[in-house]
């Protein structure tokens, strides 16, 4: 580890092969978790049918929201490429970064360009009041920012889609048609397909869009909430650089269905890297560098209980490296 070098944008390798198996294997196993659900829910249905009442009601809608919940991990990890994809390190194609990231990022209902926007901002702004275009998601008591952020986050996308689509840039406008395009590829997938191969929506597609919001600010909390503001201070310093983001150490199976999003603050420390770089940067410089680490999501989510989104310094303290 002490031989690791930080890549530069043109010395990075991207995994492009590795990223596209990656993606068919969780788009494979959304598609797999939609026929699992509709199996499962004919054999309950078959095997109860003669003991109606709660124990019924209880084991399938038990089961429907187990595997809905298992679809928005999925779903999440493809939309975390096409979060690569908008930095465009997921393939070294512009062409099938856009392509990809518009169908990854709207199966998270959210259109992929006008994402791309206001990520940026966001990249430049981190954590900084009135400037940092996620405030208005996340600054809020936990519990309204868990179950109304992600709307919120939908309604600034859609208004702003809509603006580019009637009244913006003839570039703003083509972006904006790509994106419809890429949602109506995705609903068709959801509301045309699913049903055509015999999957009710109502047991898949529906209880995974409705639960969708809630563990996106899941793991949304786990990027800046408890993190002191930043003051129009540069995230770019490479002496004592700042604090603007979470560290959150958890097990391999979500590091790599999440690819590697837990090391956000090596993210903003270095945006144009692929995911891949950041467990290797993490482990290089957590001497030299200070982050801010805590054990696992449910920790995270615990401890921004106990915190205002914009924390103090003080709040903080606990959870720093060096």
């Amino acid at each position: 580890m002490k031989d690791f070098k930080i890549p530069k944008h043109t010395e990075q390798v991207i995994p492009q092969i590795k990223n596209l198996l990656k993606s068919l294997v969780l788009l494979g196993l959304v598609v797999g978790s939609f026929f699992l659900t509709q199996a499962g829910v004919d054999r309950i249905d078959a095997s109860f049918l003669a003991i109606p009442g709660w124990f019924h009601f209880v084991l399938k809608w038990g089961f429907i929201i187990g595997l809905a919940l298992v679809n928005n991990v999925l779903i999440m990890g493809l939309g975390i490429l096409g979060h690569e994809a908008a930095h465009r390190v997921l393939f070294n194609s512009v062409f099938w970064n856009d392509f990809c990231g518009g169908i990854f990022g709207a199966l998270l209902l959210l259109p992929f360009h006008n994402f791309r926007n206001f990520h940026f901002t966001h990249h430049g702004y981190t954590h900084q009041p009135g400037l940092d275009p996620e405030e208005p998601v996340n600054n809020h008591p936990i519990w309204f920012a868990l179950i109304g952020g992600a709307f919120i986050g939908l309604y600034i996308h859609y208004k702003t889609l809509a603006v580019d689509l009637l009244s913006g840039s003839r570039k703003q406008q083509y972006q904006a048609l790509k994106d419809v395009f890429s949602l109506s590829i995705v609903g068709a997938f959801y509301f045309y397909i699913v049903p055509m191969a015999g999957i009710s929506i109502l047991y898949t597609v529906v209880p995974t869009l409705l639960l969708l919001p809630l563990v996106f600010m899941f793991r949304n909390l786990s990027e800046h909430h408890g993190i002191p503001d930043q003051a129009r201070k540069s995230t770019q310093q490479t002496e004592n650089p700042n604090v603007d983001s979470w560290i959150v150490l958890t097990n391999p199976l979500m590091t790599w269905l999440w690819s590697n999003t837990n090391y956000h603050q090596v993210h903003h420390r270095y945006p144009y890297l692929s995911y891949r770089y950041f467990p290797e940067i993490f482990e290089a410089t957590k001497h030299e560098q200070p982050y801010a680490v805590v054990n696992g999501y449910f920790r995270c989510t615990i401890n921004s209980l106990k915190r205002a989104y914009y924390a103090s310094d003080e709040d903080l303290k606990p959870f720093l490296t060096s």
